[in-house]
């Protein structure tokens, strides 16, 4: 299950939290980045950092992070029950 908010840079995705943490590369573009966490109640359980390459905007970047993270999470929970 998905949850999230319409132009936003943080979601919920398969139990899983995705936050966008795009930053400014030093030639003027955004670089996309996700932090993906995995929550225990309201404690951080563990947590990692994906790169997704430059973008010309930080929407874009932001965009992207996310829908890259849930496709990073989906292979990951695919790769875990294919064992």
């Amino acid at each position: 299950m998905t949850h999230c908010q319409e132009m936003t840079s943080k979601c919920f995705h398969r139990g899983y939290y995705l936050s966008a943490v795009t930053t400014r590369d030093g030639d003027g573009g955004y670089r996309a980045r996700v932090a993906v966490m995995t929550l225990d109640g309201d404690k951080t359980r563990s947590q990692r950092f994906v790169d997704f390459g430059l973008f010309a905007s930080k929407g874009q970047a932001d965009q992207h992070a996310i829908e890259a993270g849930k496709e990073w999470i989906d292979a990951q929970l695919k790769q875990s029950t294919d064992g």
